[in-house]
């Protein structure tokens, strides 16, 4: 935290402003403003743990029909937006500026165009209600979102994050304290079946129900009408590397082969059922590669002794561990969050491979498992309650497109060379509408 010298020095805020914002404090309310892509969020959060207000608007429907998100629109939808969603989160909250300790906005990692709207008008409002800013890392704050929902969720965890640009497996050991065991070297998995549903039209199916949602949604919910699942297994990607790193091209790839050889067969038009097929594996496929690389992650950091001694590896890979219902809150956590958080299927099969190992797997509620404000007041709140970032001259306050996500050990993973036994990954299957 900034000396009184160096807080005068650097933004001359008043004496009594600076009081205010380091003394009179006993707890931390912090308003976040998140624009890193396509998704213009605000929220206010106190160290209570409690939402006084959010509000969200989302350019979903926009990006779908656009076939992606398109930097120079998203900017100005970020524009149109930003001020009426951080009045509407204000009033909802039902404080006045005053109430606030600091804004919390994020700054890196995101699309530069996005990222400028949310930063300025951050800067915009520090300097006129005189309150500090803290930058936050968008990959961060994805990590720490489940500790606002988890009472007993304690460092260090196991976290997989995936979103629509990002794929990373890591160690939370504090607030900003990670270790980066894993990521995607091409794609991320969101952009792969996001080309896939594309490349299936799904959003001209079922009067346009798939029109309105995420690419890796409508592959999920195809996938729960396939009647054969196996009917077009797709390869598991990096099979033979001992990494933790991910790569989808090759199941993207295999799925568009796949899609061009049933349309030359069949006259340009692929069947509901061959369509459902294709979703089903390719959900599979990317469902297996992030278990064999969290199995990975996991011996690895016992190994290293990364996570708590209660993580241990059993004799035997069989049989397939059954999920408790009520899991032990005091064990190991692996967190997820993101797309795959949302995921029925995936975070089935990925709660499967943490029980193996005597964890629990933990995940936000889904509407907080997307970007959103409250994940960045919520980080936000941790740092501020430590001293951290807390930055009072809005002028030192810049975005960053591209940022690693703690410190990089991937190279360590792969010279301990560690050979797993793999779970098996179940077929998708239609929900049981009789239970």
């Amino acid at each position: 935290m900034l000396s009184s010298a160096q807080y005068f020095r650097r933004a001359p805020l008043g004496f009594f402003a600076f009081l205010r914002l380091t003394v009179f404090r006993l707890s931390s309310t912090i308003l976040g403003i998140e624009t890193s892509c396509d998704d213009t969020g605000a929220a206010v959060v106190n160290d209570q743990k409690l939402i006084l207000g959010e509000s969200l608007e989302s350019q979903t429907a926009t990006s779908v029909k656009n076939g992606g998100v398109i930097p120079p629109l998203a900017q100005k939808l970020h524009a149109m937006n930003i001020e009426s969603t951080v009045k509407s989160t204000m009033r909802k909250a039902g404080i006045s500026w005053q109430d606030l300790d600091a804004i919390a906005v994020t700054v890196k990692p995101g699309m530069a165009l996005s990222l400028k709207v949310g930063v300025m008008y951050a800067k915009q409002l520090a300097v006129t209600h005189k309150l500090p800013i803290i930058p936050i890392h968008h990959m961060e704050a994805h990590a720490l979102t489940a500790m606002l929902t988890d009472e007993s969720l304690n460092f260090p965890y196991l976290v997989l994050l995936v979103s629509g640009g990002h794929s990373l497996l890591a160690v939370a050991k504090d607030v900003d304290d990670f270790l980066l065991l894993g990521t995607s070297l091409d794609i991320s998995p969101g952009d792969c079946l996001d080309k896939i549903a594309r490349r299936l039209r799904l959003s001209a199916i079922g009067n346009g129900i798939y029109s309105q949602i995420p690419g890796g949604m409508a592959v999920e919910l195809m996938a729960r009408t396939s009647k054969n699942p196996t009917a077009y297994p797709m390869p598991t990607p990096r099979s033979v590397n001992r990494d933790c790193d991910f790569s989808f091209s090759g199941i993207r790839s295999a799925a568009d082969r796949l899609i061009n050889r049933l349309e030359k067969e069949n006259g340009g038009v692929i069947s509901m059922e061959d369509i459902a097929s294709i979703c089903s594996s390719c959900q599979t496929a990317v469902t297996r590669l992030f278990c064999r690389r969290l199995q990975r992650a996991i011996e690895y950091c016992i190994l290293e002794r990364h996570l708590p001694p209660s993580v241990k590896i059993p004799a035997s890979s069989w049989p397939t561990p059954r999920v408790p219902s009520n899991p032990d809150p005091a064990a190991a956590a692996l967190v997820l969050s993101g797309g795959v958080a949302s995921n029925t299927f995936m975070r089935t099969e990925l709660a499967k491979v943490a029980t193996h190992y005597g964890m629990r797997l933990v995940a936000p509620p889904p509407r907080l498992c997307t970007d959103n404000g409250v994940m960045i007041a919520w980080n936000g709140v941790l740092l501020h309650s430590r001293g951290k970032r807390l930055e009072c001259d809005p002028s030192m306050i810049d975005f960053t497109p591209r940022a690693p996500l703690g410190k990089d050990i991937r190279s360590l993973v792969s010279e301990a060379c560690i050979r797993i036994k793999p779970l098996p990954v179940a077929r998708a299957r239609p929900p049981n509408k009789n239970p």
